[in-house]
């Protein structure tokens, strides 16, 4: 589990826009199929359980708590492609479990992205600019939850744009982690 105090090379010479990501499981077998099969196989029901194993590495690793829950948003597009925001269902899950509140509405996307598959860490940074849109009423602590963490572009752009609004801390909450070290963008 990656829990704030580690640093990767990159981050030291460049801190991420987050203080600390919580990712219990890196994305590779049987993880991946798992969350895989939730996001695009129509097994919905193999998320809950997923959410409910990182609620207990959260429980045990003693994480400071966040005021809230914002799960990465969906473009509307999208979300009516799929059927369901992944990241809310999650946040949902994590929420009943820790007593967390979710505020989905704090953070949405302002325009449509290509999708981030495929693209490497400079091309997802720049397909995410200016994506994200805050709203007001922002509490000082918060946790992005997403399903899995590639590079961290999606986070590292929320994030910024969370902290520009006023947002003193922000944790990172996913359930999986790609095993690769992100390339840092330029």
């Amino acid at each position: 589990m990656l829990v704030g105090n580690e640093l990767c090379g990159p981050c030291l010479t460049r801190p991420p826009a987050f203080e600390a990501t919580v990712a219990p499981w890196l994305y590779g077998f049987p993880v991946n199929q798992l969350i895989s099969g939730f996001k695009f196989g129509g097994h919905r029901t193999f998320g809950r359980p997923l959410a409910e194993m990182l609620a207990t590495e959260l429980e045990q690793a003693q994480v400071d708590r966040p005021s809230c829950l914002v799960p990465v948003p969906m473009h509307q597009q999208r979300l009516r492609e799929r059927g369901f925001n992944q990241a809310e269902e999650i946040a949902l899950w994590l929420s009943d479990r820790l007593k967390i509140p979710v505020r989905a509405e704090l953070v949405r996307r302002r325009r449509e992205t290509s999708a981030q598959s495929g693209l490497n860490r400079r091309q997802r940074l720049q397909n995410l600019r200016g994506a994200f849109e805050v709203g007001t009423d922002l509490p000082d602590h918060i946790a992005i939850v997403d399903d899995v963490m590639t590079t961290g572009a999606t986070v590292q752009q929320m994030a910024s744009a969370l902290q520009r609004a006023g947002v003193n801390r922000v944790q990172v909450w996913a359930l999986a982690r790609t095993p690769q070290i992100p390339e840092r963008a330029i």
